[in-house]
């Protein structure tokens, strides 16, 4: 082909052409984004592409935010680098998406310390709690979550590697708790027995003090009080629920009827034994039994399942399928000691159990009684129970709700962080005070990718990224270079 036909085919005329093409197809590109974007503003929907990265809402979390009527404000003091910042941020943008009640403030207290200091400032709040939280806001009331309630940690490897390894992200169940909790109305009562020993919500201790159980609680919007049982003293009225957390010493008969009282009516229980009171029943044995508890002066011990160089420490993963417990299913509890909680043997072996165990121990466990000397004889062997609920049928008044766990010792300020403790707290208390609703938000799982390779395939890889990669990559370039140079 000669040099004047060559540049025939760029004539006028055909340059003419091949711009008109061009613009007519950048229009029609334009009027097709135009529209795809006028299509999705009206249909608005999104897509998971991953497990990991999916943050839609249960039903529930839909339901709660759709009937909000006032504004609920969720302030998000995280710092930006923080490995949870990311999940807590996306999901409460989906809250944000949901509904238009709820009004979402991003704060770095590193980058913007002003910022984080008036807003803790504004909701009433002590500026030296930890750094990262999220606070919920609304009619007055405030509810913070901290980081470290946001994930449900797994320990079973913490001695071998000294770290705790996060399995679920329960993000959405606090949050929406905590939206439940700021735009109720009014506050459930709720009432920890006092006088025979027992733990105290204001006990900032260690082992025995509550204090964190209790904040539990105060998130719930719940109104903590102590109750004494002793003497003229009544229960109050309007007391949803009592918690007697490891008496040391017995209950009068009067005691007793002013708790049977409460529970025919359909008062909440929830009560924790623990090893201290083996030598001195508190008379609350006998008292469940008549709910068809069966309280053993024992300690149960589990030869296969008991924390590495701690004695009588045991991780308990063996539990139920009930509402307080489906949530955490896969994760252990820690308890200390526990006495067996379970039931007397059916007439029948097809009657339905009277009462639901919660928790066993393995197959490996003794429940050891005590006898004089402090020595002991084996009572039971193999999987025993330790933590036990019953919905009791109240004749013409509504139903009562019972939990009793073998140890109370698990749920003090040194142990509630171990394992799954603190979310079978949280969720033990929705089931007694009905909130069964919040049971339905299970934990987000956390998706791990983990590469495990050789020394000899670290070392290929290597050679792979700093030598085969470059260098087929510079030889193309110089094929291409010299293939250029030839046709010109």
């Amino acid at each position: 082909m000669s040099g004047n036909q060559q540049l025939a085919s760029f004539s006028p005329t055909v340059r003419r052409v091949i711009s008109r093409r061009v613009i007519l197809a950048s229009v029609m590109a334009a009027v097709c984004v135009v529209l795809a974007n006028l299509l999705a503003l009206r249909n608005p929907a999104q897509v998971a592409l991953t497990r990991s990265a999916d943050h839609s809402l249960s039903p529930l979390t839909k339901n709660v935010l759709g009937a909000l009527t006032n504004d609920v404000r969720a302030v998000v003091l995280f710092d930006r680098q923080a490995d949870l910042f990311e999940p807590v941020k996306n999901l409460l943008t989906e809250y944000e998406r949901t509904s238009p009640r709820l009004k979402l403030e991003l704060v770095d207290p590193a980058r913007d310390p002003g910022r984080a200091e008036a807003v803790q400032q504004e909701l009433e709040l002590p500026v030296s709690s930890p750094v990262n939280r999220v606070i919920f806001a609304a009619n007055n009331s405030a509810k913070v979550i901290n980081e470290s309630e946001l994930s449900i940690l797994d320990f079973s490897k913490f001695i071998d590697t000294r770290e705790a390894r996060r399995t679920h992200f329960a993000g959405e169940q606090l949050f929406t708790s905590a939206i439940v909790a700021v735009t109720e109305g009014r506050q459930t009562k709720v009432g920890f027995v006092t006088g025979h020993g027992e733990h105290k919500a204001s006990d900032t201790g260690g082992q025995w003090g509550y204090s964190k159980f209790a904040s539990i609680l105060q998130q719930k919007n719940l109104l903590l009080q102590e109750v004494s049982l002793a003497g003229t003293n009544r229960i109050p009225a309007d007391c949803r629920m009592l918690i007697v957390a490891g008496p040391r010493t017995p209950y009068t008969g009067g005691e007793l009827a002013k708790l049977r009282e409460f529970v025919d009516i359909g008062g909440s229980l929830f009560t924790l034994f623990n090893f201290y009171s083996l030598q001195r029943p508190t008379g609350l044995e006998n008292f469940l039994a008549d709910y068809n508890f069966e309280i053993g002066l024992n300690q149960v011990s589990d030869s296969k399942n008991e924390q590495s160089g701690q004695g009588g420490l045991l991780l308990v993963d063996d539990l139920g399928s009930h509402p307080i417990t489906k949530p955490i299913l896969g994760s252990r509890l820690q308890m200390l000691l526990p006495r067996s909680v379970g039931f007397p043997e059916p007439e029948d072996e097809s009657d339905e159990p009277p009462v639901s165990i919660l928790a066993h121990s393995s197959e490996a466990g003794q429940a050891v009684g005590q006898i004089q000397g402090n020595k002991g004889s084996v009572e039971k062997e193999g999987k025993i129970p330790l933590i036990a609920a019953k919905l009791h049928a109240n004749d013409g008044q509504p139903p009562a709700r019972i939990v009793v766990a073998g140890d109370s010792l698990f749920l003090g300020n040194s142990a509630i962080e171990a394992g799954a403790n603190r979310d079978f707290a949280s969720l033990a208390v929705n089931w007694l005070i009905e909130r069964e609703h919040l049971l339905a938000i299970a934990p987000r799982t956390v998706t791990e990718y983990r590469i495990n390779l050789s020394r000899a395939e670290m070392t290929s890889i290597t050679w792979l990224l700093l030598l085969v990669l470059p260098g087929g990559t510079l030889g193309l370039g110089l094929l291409w270079w010299r293939r250029q140079m030839n046709r010109s």
